[in-house]
């Protein structure tokens, strides 16, 4: 999300009914914010056109309110400013301020859900199957044909953080705005990148913005004020940022083959473990260095007791779930999925190191969200056999 908005966004996929004059169009969101939320739009209203709306949220709860078409960019992708009612303004605020908690986490989790929940636990990258001609014409390959086999790609989380795009500059430098390509491109990308850029990207990296997204190459900025986007370049209008959010996917190799930026098993590790929001709580004048260096100590988890912890029963458990003031509920078709983000585990498992996370339900199965341990992020499903330590959890101080 660009520093130069007055509320911050965070990808949200929920479903969309708007009340057009002409009619009802369903749709799903893109990215919400307390002020609104952006959508694509078969048939757009016109901008400034106000009418009613009804968002279905994950735990099946309906908030409705006015809207407003604020922007409409040149893909039908369309902004709009929300006013709702007291008390669906607060159901608003209260599922936007989730997102901005522990959006990155319920993120992975859809990922774990929507595979099944068995094979795929680290649900860390996937693999998609396609033609992606464009992919392959950005590289100097040539575009397949209708006898070439489908190309799969692997993505991989860029992290809640943006670890990804930090480690792509790490690695391969950027352009200062001036030396950009983008320069030749157009002549207004000066004025852009005076106000808002630090560095540009040397190549393009292909990213999948939103689950109902195409794989796309985009040209990574580094923002002034922090934070990472990427320009969009319009055929008859100045060129924009977009900005990006961490709950995008990147490719990072293809038919098997590494692609730009070339990241190995080790920063493809360390992107993996960035999956919590830095800002959350943070005091208001934190710059990024003092984010950096308090990243380890700013979560509950980091600052348990370390000691072996006595063994806690499933009815313990279960005690601590039910005692919990803070569960969180999604549903993925039939299945609901519950998060017990005050209630944190650790599981000793055969052969196999601790493990520390927090707790979920799966239906009927217990699991634990692993943020500590072998192959964390991810869930995993307990076992019988598994030891199970209640080291923070139940009612609120």
């Amino acid at each position: 999300m660009s520093g130069t908005r007055r509320f911050a966004r965070y990808a949200a996929n929920l479903r969309l009914r708007l009340q057009f004059a002409t009619g009802e169009l369903e749709t799903t969101t893109e990215e919400i914010s307390l002020a609104g939320f952006s959508a694509p739009c078969a048939d757009l209203p016109e901008v400034g056109t106000t009418f009613g709306f009804t968002v279905h949220l994950p735990d099946g709860t309906l908030v409705t309110g006015t809207a407003a078409a604020m922007r409409i960019s040149p893909d039908g992708l369309a902004g709009f400013s929300c006013e709702f009612a007291p008390a669906q303004q607060a159901l608003w605020e209260a599922f936007v301020q989730q997102e901005k908690a522990a959006g990155g986490v319920w993120r992975m989790i859809a990922r774990y859900a929507l595979t099944g929940g068995q094979q795929h636990e680290a649900a860390r990258s996937v693999l998609e199957k396609g033609r992606f001609g464009i992919l392959f014409k950005r590289l100097g390959e040539k575009k397949p044909d209708a006898e070439d086999p489908p190309v799969v790609m692997r993505l991989h989380m860029v992290g809640e953080n943006g670890e990804a795009y930090r480690l792509a500059f790490e690695k391969h430098g950027g352009d200062k705005p001036e030396a950009s390509p983008f320069v030749a491109a157009t002549p207004h990308f000066v004025d852009l990148a005076r106000k808002a850029i630090a560095r540009v990207l040397g190549q393009d990296v292909f990213l999948k913005r939103s689950p109902q997204a195409e794989v796309t190459p985009v040209r990574l900025v580094e923002l002034l004020k922090g934070g990472y986007g990427h320009v969009v370049l319009h055929p008859t209008a100045k060129p924009s940022l977009m900005g990006l959010h961490g709950s995008e996917l990147m490719a990072v190799e293809v038919d098997g083959k590494s692609v730009f930026p070339f990241f190995t098993a080790g920063e493809l590790e360390l992107i993996a473990h960035d999956t919590f929001r830095l800002d959350v709580d943070a005091p208001a004048d934190s710059g990024p260095a003092q984010v950096r260096e308090e990243r380890a100590a700013a979560y509950a988890h980091k600052e348990v007791d370390t000691q072996a912890p006595a063994a806690s029963t499933q009815v313990e458990l279960l005690d601590a779930m039910a005692a919990s003031q803070r569960a969180q509920t999604r549903t993925y078709g039939d299945r609901a999925l519950k998060l017990f983000p005050d209630v944190w585990l650790e599981v000793r498992r055969a052969g196999a190191p601790p493990a520390r996370g927090f707790a979920m339900e799966d239906g009927p199965a217990l699991c634990v969200f692993v943020t500590d341990g072998p192959g964390a992020p991810r869930v995993a499903r307990l076992e019988p056999t598994d030891v199970i330590s209640i080291i923070r959890g139940g009612r609120e101080a």
